[in-house]
């Protein structure tokens, strides 16, 4: 075991240093799809993770993190393990006898110490999340398949911004680029790909950050003009992350809006306005991208 001294607060603090991590998506951390029972997922049972991971006298070796979400959500329940400068993928473990498997894959990388690729029915829930390094890399994790996607620009019925599942036959909003339609799940994906598509379309470009919304500001940073009005209601059609940021873009376009909060698991959603922003506006634009207000509370 090797040891590091670690300079915070003053302090001097003596750790192991860990061969890697392993990250599981759990609905109480707030994972949009991981746990979620309603979605299909079976419950994330952290405590047999947590019972494997002391069982197998991982602590000084590899740590367990409990995390939001991982991505991505059209497959769910995801795992991601860092080991040996690798990250590995789990897709879909839909059940408990998985997590002794994960376990016993990582015993093994770290008897032969270096990156094995995954054995039995494990290997069928491996997949590769990222791009492959420029230099390469000579462990082959997931065998290239037939029904691997030939195209880069593969977004039939996807969303190629949020990545979230979506019908073009039923699409609502859709955009024509390069001679291809893509579909989106709500206005503000639209508006953002429309853009800039080459962001979201081209394997090789990355979309640059974008400004912070004024609907991300939170409501303790609103002015104290009394013309400003408040209210608080529930919005039953949140489903995840991606629902929230939907609704604070597309609120906080609303000229005169000053702050939207929204909060996945409540459901509960705030905004504050002033002129020349109406609540009928507000309830009208929630409407029209599928997040209709309910049970309007005046603060």
């Amino acid at each position: 075991m090797t040891m590091m001294k670690i300079d915070a607060r003053s302090e001097t603090f003596k750790i192991p240093q860990v061969v890697g991590n392993l990250f599981v998506c759990a609905e109480e951390n707030g994972g949009c799809c991981c746990g979620h029972t309603e979605k299909g997922r079976a419950i994330i049972n952290k405590d047999l993770y947590s019972q494997e991971w002391e069982n197998h006298k991982l602590r000084n070796k590899v740590h367990l993190t409990f995390v939001g979400c991982l991505g991505p959500c059209p497959i769910g329940n995801n795992v991601m393990l860092q080991l040996y400068g690798r990250s590995i993928w789990f897709k879909d473990l839909n059940s408990d006898r998985f997590i002794p498997m994960i376990y016993d894959y990582m015993d093994a990388m770290l008897a032969a110490g270096k990156v094995l690729p995954p054995s039995g029915e494990l290997a069928a829930h491996v997949y590769e999340r990222y791009l492959p390094s420029p230099t390469g890399d000579s462990v082959e994790l997931v065998p290239v398949s037939a029904d691997t996607p030939s195209s880069e620009e593969d977004f039939d019925g996807i969303d190629p911004v949020c990545m979230m599942t979506v019908d073009p036959a039923t699409a609502q909003w859709q955009s024509e680029f390069n001679g291809k339609t893509y579909s989106f799940c709500a206005p503000s994906c639209k508006r953002s790909f429309d853009k800039d598509p080459s962001a979201y379309v081209k394997g090789a470009a990355i979309a640059a950050p974008t400004e912070i919304s004024k609907g991300e500001q939170i409501m303790s940073n609103q002015t104290n003009n009394s013309t400003t009005e408040t209210k608080t209601f529930t919005v039953p059609n949140i489903s995840c992350e991606h629902c929230v940021r939907s609704i604070k873009n597309e609120v906080s376009e609303i000229a005169g809006v000053a702050a939207v909060q929204a909060d996945e698991k409540t459901k509960i959603v705030t905004v504050a306005w002033d002129k020349p922003a109406t609540w009928e506006q507000i309830k009208s634009t929630l409407t029209e991208i599928e997040y209709p207000p309910v049970e309007l509370i005046q603060l």
